[in-house]
This record gives C-alpha cells, sequence and structure tokens, in this order.
C-alpha cells in the first residue's frame, strides 16, 4: 500500500486522476490572478522585451500548479526560480497613473504558497524541510527588497509622503511574508501527517483481518484435527471388536450355535454404538456451530469399566487396577484418559490377539494420573505395533494438556503403554508460577 493510498483515502477526490483535478485547478487560478498580472505588467514602462520576458515566466509559474502533485518538486523549483527573477527586476511604473511597485507584489505571485504547500503535503519530511528553508531564504530577499516601500502612498504632486496614512508598512510586510510561508507549509505537513494516520488506519485493519482470517483457518485446522483424532479412536476400536468377534464366532458357531448368536449380538451393539459416535463427528462437520450449542456426551473415566468389559468379551483377559485418590482432570483430561486406554486396548486387540492378556493399571497423585497398559501376546495373531496413526494421535492429544506417551516393547512377546496427565491443580499451580 502506497502513501498515495493513503492522501486518496483520506479525501482526495482526484485519486484516480491527479492530474485531471490539478488542471482545472490551474486553469482556475489562471483565470483569477494571470489577466491581472500580465495586464499590469504590460502597462509599465518596461521595454517591450522585458514585458514579454515577464508575462512567459508567470504564464510558466501558472503551469507548474498543473503537475503540483504528479511533479511537486519540479514544480516547485520552477515556481522559486520565477519568484527569484521577479525579487531580481526593478520597479515598475505603470503608464496609466504613475503608480510604482515591485513586481513580487504581482498577482500571480500567490501561486507560491500553493505550491509549498504541495511539497509538504506530497514529499517527504527532509524534502519539506528543504522546501521551507528555500522559502525563507526568498522571505528575507522579499522582505529585503521591499522593507524601505511605501506602495500606499501614490505619487502624485502636491502629496508628501509624510501625509501616509498608515505607519506600520514594516510590521504588515513581516507578518504578509511569515504568513505566506508558515501556513501553507504547516497546512501541507498537517495534510501529510493526517493522510499518514489513515494509512496506518487501513494498514492496521488489513492486518487485524488477516490476523482474523489465518486464526479462522488455525481453528479450522485443529478442529480437523480433533474430528480425525475422534473418527480414528471410534473407528479403530470398533472395528477391532466387531472383527475380533467375528472371526470368534466364525469358529465358535460350528459348535454352540447359541454362543454364535450372543457373538453377533456383541457386534450388532457395538456397531451401533460405532454409528452413533461416528453420526455425532459428521454432526459436527456439517455445523459446527451447533456441535458446540449441543455437544454429544464424551466418555470418560466413569464409563473406563464398561469399555474393559466389552474388549474382556472380545477375549483378552485384562486386569483392571485403580491405586491412589482421584483428583479432577477436568473434561479434556478425562476424554483424553478414556482415549489412551481404549487405544491400547485396540492395539492389543489388533496385534495380540483374542488370547492375549493385558493389564491397566490407574495411579492418582495429587500432580498428575498415570496410565499404564500393558500385555503379553497370546497364540493366535501376534504382530509388532506400529507407530500409527493411533499413536501419534494420543501424542498429540496429552501434548495439548502437558501430558507424556512411552510406548514401546515390553519382554520377548509384550508392548507396554505409559501416559500421564496433570491434573487441575497441578495445572493451576503452574499458571500462578
Amino acid at each position: 500500500m502506497s502513501l498515495q493510498r493513503g492522501w486518496s483515502s483520506s479525501g482526495d477526490n482526484g485519486r484516480e486522476k491527479p492530474w485531471l483535478v490539478d488542471l482545472l485547478f490551474a486553469a482556475v487560478l489562471a483565470l483569477l490572478l494571470l489577466p491581472a498580472s500580465a495586464s499590469t505588467v504590460w502597462d509599465s514602462t518596461w521595454p517591450l522585451a522585458g514585458r514579454v520576458a515577464v508575462v512567459a515566466a508567470v504564464g510558466l509559474a501558472h503551469a507548474t500548479v498543473a503537475v503540483r502533485r504528479v511533479r511537486p518538486r519540479v514544480a516547485y523549483l520552477l515556481v522559486c526560480a520565477v519568484m527569484a527573477v521577479l525579487v531580481a527586476l526593478p520597479e515598475m511604473t505603470r503608464r496609466t497613473d504613475g503608480f510604482a511597485f515591485h513586481p513580487i507584489l504581482l498577482p500571480s505571485t500567490l501561486l507560491f504558497p500553493v505550491l509549498l504547500y504541495a511539497i509538504a503535503a506530497w514529499r517527504s519530511p527532509r524534502e519539506s524541510l528543504l522546501a521551507l528553508g528555500v522559502a525563507c531564504v526568498g522571505a528575507g530577499a522579499v522582505t529585503w527588497r521591499l522593507w524601505g516601500a511605501d506602495y500606499l502612498t501614490v505619487a502624485q504632486p502636491g502629496l508628501a509622503s509624510s501625509e501616509d496614512p498608515v505607519r506600520s508598512w514594516q510590521l504588515f510586510l513581516i507578518l504578509g511574508v511569515v504568513a505566506t510561508i508558515a501556513v501553507p507549509w504547516g497546512l501541507g505537513r498537517y495534510r501529510r501527517l493526517r493522510a499518514q494516520y489513515v494509512l496506518a488506519l487501513e494498514e492496521r485493519a488489513r492486518r487485524e483481518e488477516q490476523h482474523r482470517a489465518e486464526s479462522a483457518a488455525a481453528a479450522a485446522a485443529q478442529e480437523r484435527v480433533r474430528i480425525a483424532r475422534e473418527m480414528h479412536d471410534v473407528v479403530a476400536h470398533s472395528l477391532s471388536v466387531m472383527v475380533t468377534q467375528a472371526e470368534g464366532g466364525r469358529m465358535m458357531a460350528a459348535r454352540d450355535p447359541a454362543a454364535g448368536a450372543r457373538v453377533l449380538d456383541t457386534v450388532a451393539r457395538t456397531g451401533q454404538e460405532a454409528m452413533q459416535d461416528m453420526r455425532s463427528l459428521l454432526d459436527a462437520l456439517h455445523d459446527p456451530h451447533a456441535a458446540r450449542d449441543d455437544p454429544a456426551p464424551q466418555p470418560s473415566l466413569r464409563v473406563l469399566p464398561e469399555l474393559i468389559e466389552k474388549v474382556r468379551a472380545s477375549g483378552p483377559a485384562v486386569t483392571y487396577a485403580e491405586h491412589g485418590t482421584a483428583s479432577p482432570l477436568g473434561s479434556a483430561g478425562e476424554l483424553a484418559a478414556y482415549r489412551v486406554v481404549q487405544e491400547a486396548l485396540t492395539n492389543v486387540l489388533k496385534h495380540a490377539g483374542p488370547d492375549a492378556d493385558a493389564t491397566v493399571a490407574l495411579r492418582w497423585t495429587a500432580d498428575q494420573l498415570t496410565i499404564s497398559v500393558s500385555n503379553h501376546a497370546g497364540h493366535a495373531v501376534v504382530t509388532a505395533p506400529r507407530s500409527g496413526r493411533g499413536l501419534v494421535g494420543m501424542a498429540e492429544r496429552l501434548a495439548l494438556l502437558d501430558g507424556t506417551l512411552h510406548a514401546g516393547p515390553a519382554g520377548e512377546d509384550g508392548f507396554q503403554l505409559v501416559a500421564t496427565i496433570p491434573t487441575l491443580a497441578s495445572a493451576a499451580v503452574g499458571e500462578a508460577q
């Protein structure tokens, strides 16, 4: 974003075509000032060549107004050159009434404050200060040339200079010169500062909008990761239970048809629960706002015994023990603890087989909950656990809670997983420190 855009936003009607606005402004000033200046010079007693040169120089000064924004430095230097020529010229005397005055008092000299304003408003602070310095030098030259003049007394016979009704010509001269420089330069600097302020506001609004977009994208990415973890935990566990039950039921159906019916009942119930969990996740994907307003109940440690019983029904002998006094973990901590045990037992079903035995132990301290799940493979299917999406998802879930996860082989045919989750009391102490 350029500074010119900031000026345009702060009220510049010529944002699209500034040269057109400046051209019209130059034409208006020329209609108002140039005829009086040209007629005054042409009516003087100067030689013809001098009058033509001065009128041409004044016309050039008017032309600089048309490029005051697109070429402010060039315009300012040209008008300064014209003003310097006018200061250096001798006094002129009109042929009609004999009135003598200095050319620097021509109406077209009012172009100088216009160009000084332009360079103060549209150039850098350094250039505007240089322009102010040049203007001060010119002001000193003008004051020196006009200091002893008295242009309120008409040179007529019988009228003495002592009859001048105004005795403070020098005071008016100083005030006029100072105002001609200070007012346009100050207004130009104010215009530039205002434009920079508007530009800063636009830039801040743009950054805030970008930050909001990035925050929304990050939140959406986090929500996708969360839903992916939940889908993996639900689908992997339910399918493992269903596959294990189906394989066991297939082998038992020939010997005991009633056992096959029980297995099918377990498979159907597990599938229904998985479908219900999947429906909740799909609802969250379809309408995240509705999911936040009416969230589905999340599993916690209270239903951990039901999970263990379901796994036991699939074959593995699962031992469950809990030690210590339970401390609040919060809803996120409760869900993480449940999912860790669920994923660990799902890996037992997938990699150790239905004849495996597993031990689930929860150890509570004042600072954290330690979950240990270990198993030994049975005689059915034995495959080495791989670091798939399940372990990665558990590690990510625990990292969000400042927890830890360690998993690896235990003995010749075993595997152990140890996870820690800080309690709410421990988190509060950490924030206070």
